[in-house]
């Protein structure tokens, strides 16, 4: 069985490159990288980064713990808007290695 992530791929990147051109040290931080990393992924034209959707395998793993996924799944699947809430705002606390 066959999936294409390359549209994830191409619009993260993007995302990404966007944040990178903003705060090289940030978009470092929130990619895992290194700062030099960064400024080459910034530094991407538009015609350079379109050649990442030739990559069909996914590009990025989650990053999260596992109880964070799980606690996100079973408020997603209940519904409750608090949970769901109160789990996102921990994302930025888990998602730095």
């Amino acid at each position: 069985m066959e999936f294409d992530f390359s549209e994830v791929n191409i619009e993260y990147l993007i995302q990404a490159r966007d944040l990178a051109k903003r705060d090289p040290e940030l978009g470092a931080t929130m990619l895992g990288l290194e700062v030099e990393m960064a400024s080459l992924l910034a530094d991407l034209k538009p015609k350079e980064l379109a050649r990442i959707s030739l990559i069909k395998q996914p590009l990025l793993m989650p990053r999260q713990e596992h109880w964070w996924w799980s606690r996100l799944f079973v408020a997603l699947r209940e519904g409750r808007a608090e949970e769901i809430e109160a789990v996102i705002e921990h994302a930025p606390l888990v998602t730095v290695p």
